[in-house]
């Protein structure tokens, strides 16, 4: 398990797992965390993943990194760009997730599989 996509899909168990105690903000986290490294997964694939790319948490600035990127896609990862810090640390930018919130993460981050499985 030492590749992007390996931990990316681990994520992803994770997330079904806390989903299954609607630990919500923990399934927020997860979704951020696949996106972040599926994506990368990609990038790295198709030597598009300089330095900058490897260190970043930005989703928008990844997802932009993809050769004609899907713009639908890009707006649904958007939605989770900052799940991983705002609902995993007290603040005033602090996120506290729902079940259908937690239901779309999921949904996106299935989606940006299928997405970038078929590019």
């Amino acid at each position: 398990m030492n590749s992007y996509r390996e931990l990316a899909l681990y994520d992803l168990k994770a997330a079904q797992a806390n989903y299954d105690y609607a630990l919500w903000n923990k399934v927020g986290r997860e979704c951020q965390q696949v996106c972040e490294k599926y994506i990368k997964y990609y990038l790295e694939a198709k030597h598009l993943l300089p330095v900058s790319l490897q260190r970043t948490h930005n989703l928008k600035k990844l997802i932009r990194a993809i050769p004609n990127y899907d713009k639908d896609i890009y707006k649904d990862v958007s939605i989770m760009g900052d799940y991983y810090f705002d609902t995993n640390y007290p603040g005033d930018d602090f996120i506290e997730l729902d079940q259908e919130m937690a239901d779309e993460a999921l949904d996106i981050v299935k989606a940006l599989i299928a997405y970038i499985d078929g590019l």
